[in-house]
């Protein structure tokens, strides 16, 4: 048994804060449903509520915050509670003045007689085509509640997948940074006192020794220049992966590399699947949920691809069809997208790709992590033993001089 402590709301709409006992979360809502209540949010071990931001973190509105309260939407819709009183309930516990105005101005519009989905589009920062045009479905069917609960779903899938290729990053990038300070350090504190002690004692230098010394003092005499020169690269490598053609050449390239290509090709195409499965599931029409899917997928290559299969749809073919002539998609998918279409189960067959490729994403990250740290660790081994040999090198000649 686990503690958990949890928002919820009762028949009267209003706010309940508790801790619970429960096996998983699945029991919690189950006990909780037995009292009458609806869950709002659940924190394993921690205290109830958000987090409260500091500084200029205050008025922040993260991806987080946005899927939250769209499950929170959802678990009140799905148990009656009316669409007005549920906005005002999220803009009352609303931990963020950003946040509180949005909800304030979705109150002002719904009781003016607007739809959820058209004061939504007014804040396209924060709510993206994919979210306002499933919103718009979930209307138009009579099934909001089932609609941002999977909607939500899908933004927490995004958000697990996101967490997961952070964190194989985290330990490889930790230790290069190191590495490039220990570097810093030897070439700026320690290599000088070297250089000067060869100087004094008029040694002719190794050419390895000659050629560190030589950084160490261009770095030690013209930093200003480095540091300029630094971040003026990652300043303009920035800007042009921003411009259409600079994204188009690093999403073509990044493919290109091992390991890590056939991972970002992997997460672009699931990033796809889900969320056409995400859309075709909730009543969106099949071209306009290809545009959403394009827009979302995260690669300039995999997003083009998907633009010619709508194209190609027009005309009266098939999905997968496009999608394998491209060459982007992995076969399998293709072929399941087929076998989907054949069927009459397009949108579980998407279903069960995206758990596929997930699946392989796991796999995949596990593999990239496992060449990279013994990577990181083997530079900063060369980095750093290529500036302590070259100290060295000329005490092993004072010393050969010395035995002779």
């Amino acid at each position: 048994m686990a503690g958990y402590n949890y928002v919820a709301m009762n028949r009267q709409g209003k706010k309940v804060n508790g801790a619970i006992e429960a096996k998983d979360e699945s029991d919690l809502r189950r006990q909780l449903k037995s009292q009458g209540l609806a869950v709002v949010s659940i924190k394993k071990g921690k205290g109830i509520g958000a987090k409260k931001k500091a500084g200029f973190l205050k008025n922040r509105i993260t991806s987080y915050d946005i899927t939250l309260v769209t499950r929170q939407m959802a678990t009140m819709l799905e148990s009656g509670i009316a669409l007005l009183k549920v906005i005002t309930i999220l803009e009352k516990q609303a931990d963020t003045p950003k946040l509180k105005e949005i909800f304030t101005n979705l109150k002002n519009d719904i009781s003016q007689g607007q739809t959820l989905s058209s004061s939504l589009a007014k804040h396209p920062k924060y709510f993206d085509k994919l979210y306002i045009n499933m919103v718009k479905a979930g209307e138009a069917s009579g099934a909001l509640d089932l609609v941002l609960k999977r909607l939500a779903h899908s933004k927490e899938e995004a958000e697990e997948l996101k967490g997961k290729v952070k964190g194989a990053m985290v330990y490889p990038i930790i230790v290069i940074s190191i590495s490039l300070i220990i570097v810093w350090g030897l070439l700026t504190f320690v290599v000088p006192t070297f250089a000067k002690m060869f100087e004094d004692a008029g040694m002719k230098m190794p050419p390895l020794t000659e050629f560190v010394m030589n950084v160490a003092n261009f770095m030690h005499t013209y930093w200003y220049a480095v540091v300029g020169i630094v971040g003026l690269g990652i300043f303009l490598l920035v800007r042009t992966v921003k411009t259409p053609k600079g994204k188009e050449f690093f999403d073509k390239n990044i493919l290109k590399v091992p390991l890590m290509g056939p991972l970002m090709r992997i997460v672009a195409v699931a990033r796809f699947t889900r969320t056409m499965s995400t859309l075709l599931s909730s009543g969106v029409p099949i071209l306009v949920a290809f545009d959403i899917a394009a827009e979302t997928c995260g690669n300039t290559l995999i997003s083009k691809a998907v633009f010619v299969a709508r194209d190609s749809i027009k005309e009266g073919n098939t999905i997968a069809q496009p999608l394998e002539a491209s060459g982007e998609f992995p076969l399998m998918v293709t072929q399941m997208i087929e076998v989907g279409e054949e069927s009459g189960t397009i949108t579980e067959m998407l279903d069960k790709v995206s758990d596929f490729l997930e699946s392989d994403i796991r796999r995949l990250l596990t593999m990239v992590v496992a060449a990279m740290e013994p990577f990181a660790i083997v530079l900063m081994a060369v980095m750093v033993g290529t500036i302590v040999i070259a100290m060295f090198l000329p005490m092993f000649d004072i010393a050969d001089a010395v035995s002779k």
